[in-house]
């Protein structure tokens, strides 16, 4: 039988122990990693919104230098009620319905409704009722023309337009006609709408935007003839500005 033989420096060599230095640097380098995807998940998960730069009380008009973009962690309830960062463009110029505070995030239900008045504009109201302003469907921001009609219902009557094109800055409703909405959805939007189940009270006021000359001729025609309000569609007023 062949015997194998070993050599003394097979036989005494020590057992492989694991380096601690190695080790120590490994999970080092470990927790960097996992650190870095951690703080990369968490960065990733925040939103920019807009948030106020200064206070600003009820009615100011923003300005650019009154908001800032910043990434925040919120939730899908928050992040729907405020004002995503992208919206800074066309946030500016809206005023608003509430007051403002410094660093505070910005609502969407905290913007007016109504478009702001340009330097040189002036905000006039007309009363009107739905049979003279298209039926009470005119809305904050729609461009309209109103004409209107002299000796009305005399062989001598006659009717002109006053305001070629006018923006619409405020609907008054006579709220005393506001009802509780029991009718279907159909019925709600065919009588103007609802909110909170409630329908809204029927158009009694418009409020235009105007310049002083025609704040004056719309007064004029006011008091001398009866007032028709017609709603323009979005294409007109576009090819008459």
């Amino acid at each position: 039988m062949a015997a194998a033989t070993l050599s003394s420096t097979r036989a005494l060599r020590p057992p492989r122990r694991l380096d601690a230095r190695a080790v120590f640097g490994v999970a080092i380098a470990a927790l960097a990693i996992f650190g870095s995807i951690a703080f990369w998940g968490a960065t990733n998960d925040s939103r920019a919104v807009l948030v106020a730069a200064r206070d600003l009380p009820t009615g100011a008009t923003i300005e650019p230098a009154d908001l800032k973009v910043v990434r925040v962690r919120v939730d899908d309830t928050m992040y729907a009620a405020a004002l995503p960062g992208d919206a800074l463009t066309t946030t500016v110029g809206k005023q608003l319905n509430e007051p403002l505070h410094a660093h505070q995030l910005l609502a969407r239900a905290q913007l007016s409704a109504r478009p702001a008045l340009a330097p040189q504009e002036m905000a006039l109201t007309i009363p009107v009722s739905a049979e003279t302003a298209a039926g009470g469907r005119i809305q904050p921001g729609d461009w309209v023309q109103v004409l209107v009609t002299t000796a009305k219902g005399r062989p001598e009557s006659q009717t002109f337009v006053v305001l070629p094109r006018g923006r619409v800055f405020d609907v008054g409703r006579d709220e005393r006609l506001t009802v509780v909405n029991t009718a279907s959805a159909t019925d709600s939007s065919a009588s103007g709408g609802s909110e909170g189940g409630r329908a809204r009270g029927a158009v009694a006021s418009v409020t235009l935007a105007l310049t002083q000359e025609q704040a004056v001729g719309l007064a004029r025609a006011r008091w001398n003839g009866e007032l028709d309000v017609a709603l323009l569609p979005p294409d007109v007023a576009a090819r008459q500005g």
